[in-house]
């Protein structure tokens, strides 16, 4: 894990001087001199903090997911902690490594596969503080069906994004060589009409579209097969934690507060992020805001802290990842994270 090299970094407040004036000291002196002579007192001086613009771009468009930056942004924690703030919405066609690496934004969300993927590609980005503890992503599949275990997936037609690095390992450790592929293409038509059929999806959002018509699903989680990133992943280059850490720690200790605060208040922040994607059903903002709750907040981050990492987690996934081929193993795992940044740490 990369070791911090630099002090506790202190954001400046405004702030009022308290004048206090001088009483008369006996009734012979003079008031002209009293009123005339000039105050040896300072004139008060307002501090002002100085402001950087700063981008942040998501892995998807606007979604109770990254709640927490739209409440960082909404509730002011990152103009009070220096920043002008603007995110950019992921989507399908957007990289959100590439973006960040290329400079044209300060920090980005990934997966944690995704960023070893890219170290082990060269891409100098490193790991900040993860939004999920347990990702989200699951395998769902019609409740008819009677499966309880990844193995049960044999036979079976599978809507999947190719080679994402889940199914791979679940492939493999699952010997689950007579699945018929067909690739996600965001759409569920397919799931829909093969009830036999799997299909890839978030949990916290995925089961409550479905039961809004009519399905009955249910899913395995990711998590649960033993392959284990950590989901949105809050990541940033090298160059800017060596040239910028102060800039690094506000963004960190921002995002860390609007994610308490949403988890409290996800009511009021839903709004803004409707506005940002109208398609969002208000409904479905509020079931997933309450269920992300337990992936996020519970786990490590409960002993630890929102956002905390552990060397153990990435070492692990690093050796899957090995193992299945999809990287050339990595010289020093531990320079793809740091958990430095986080509040209390």
């Amino acid at each position: 894990m990369l070791k911090k090299k630099w002090g506790t970094y202190v954001l400046a407040g405004a702030f009022t001087l308290m004048m206090t004036a001088c009483g008369s000291s006996t009734e012979t002196e003079s008031t002209s001199e009293s009123v005339d002579a000039p105050s040896d007192d300072p004139e008060p001086v307002e501090e002002t903090v100085e402001m950087t613009d700063v981008k942040q771009v998501t892995n998807w468009f606007a979604q109770p997911e990254h709640g927490g930056l739209y409440a960082a942004l909404e509730k002011g924690f990152y103009e009070e902690n220096g920043m002008n703030m603007s995110i950019d919405q992921g989507g399908p066609q957007v990289s959100s490594i590439q973006i960040v690496a290329s400079g044209q934004a300060q920090f980005g969300l990934a997966q944690a596969d995704d960023i070893l993927i890219a170290r082990a590609e060269g891409v100098p980005i490193v790991a900040i503080g993860t939004i999920f503890q347990t990702s989200p992503q699951g395998l769902l599949f019609h409740n008819s069906q009677g499966i309880t275990d990844f193995a049960d997936l044999q036979g079976r037609k599978g809507i999947i994004q190719p080679g994402i690095g889940y199914w791979e390992y679940i492939k493999e450790f699952y010997d689950l060589d007579d699945v018929q592929e067909i690739t996600f293409t965001g759409q569920f038509i397919d799931f829909i009409e093969d009830e036999t059929s799997f299909t890839q999806g978030y949990v916290t959002q995925d089961p409550f579209n479905f039961e809004q018509q009519g399905l009955d699903t249910d899913y395995l989680l990711i998590h649960d097969s033993g392959y284990q990133p950590y989901a949105n992943v809050m990541f940033t280059t090298e160059e800017l934690i060596e040239n910028n850490p102060e800039l690094v720690s506000a963004y960190v200790e921002a995002s860390v507060k609007g994610w308490e605060f949403y988890k409290e208040n996800y009511d009021e922040i839903n709004p803004v992020i409707q506005e940002s994607n109208p398609d969002f059903p208000t409904d479905q903002l509020a079931f997933t805001a309450e269920t992300l709750v337990t992936y996020a907040f519970e786990g490590d981050a409960a002993e630890h802290g929102f956002g905390y990492m552990s060397e153990e987690r990435w070492t692990t996934l690093h050796e899957q990842l090995a193992e299945l081929e999809i990287i050339t193993p990595l010289d020093d795992v531990g320079a793809s994270f740091t958990n430095d940044f986080l509040p209390g740490h």
